[in-house]
């Protein structure tokens, strides 16, 4: 497996796998760096990660723009993830609204309450309100993430499911 030569041990390069500890070249080469490929059958080297990433941006779905997506009757890309941003800064909004217009309307039947309302009931509305909502968008782009990562291993190769 190794020479001795010098009194240093040499990696015999003969053999598939002549790197040094990691899947690094050995004494210091500036050839990318290959990981072990887990196919079964064989020892053998996978593509280099920047590569790999390469190849994903540009074979990659949700590389498509809005109205692509939108329009992706194979379903191939998802639209969820780029509305998200918008659909959160909306419930925000509407949210702020309403606590405004309850305020106000608490206001008109009674001024004590409306005072109670505004410093306390509408805080607390629009904190939980947004919270609910914040949860229920990041379950989803949870789900969305998972099927892109699912994608990315089946791409690999690495997930036959």
């Amino acid at each position: 497996m190794t020479e001795q030569v010098s009194g240093r041990d040499q990696p015999d390069e003969s053999r598939p796998g002549a790197h040094g500890q990691f899947g690094q070249p050995a004494y210091g080469d500036d050839q990318p760096t290959y990981a072990a490929n887990p196919a079964p059958g064989g020892v053998g080297y996978s593509v280099p990660q920047q590569q790999r990433q390469q190849r994903h941006q540009e074979q990659s779905p949700e590389s498509k723009g809005f109205l692509a997506a939108l329009f992706d009757f194979g379903f191939t890309s998802f639209v969820a993830p780029k509305v998200v941003k918008v659909l959160y800064a909306l419930v925000m909004i509407m949210t702020a609204l309403s606590a405004l217009l309850f305020t106000i309307v608490m206001l008109k039947a009674n001024v004590g309450l409306g005072i109670l309302t505004l410093f306390i009931g509408a805080p607390l509305f629009f904190l939980i309100v947004m919270a609910i909502y914040r949860i229920t968008l990041e379950f989803f782009i949870v789900f969305f993430r998972i099927a892109e990562d699912i994608r990315v291993l089946r791409q690999r190769g690495d997930f036959r499911g």
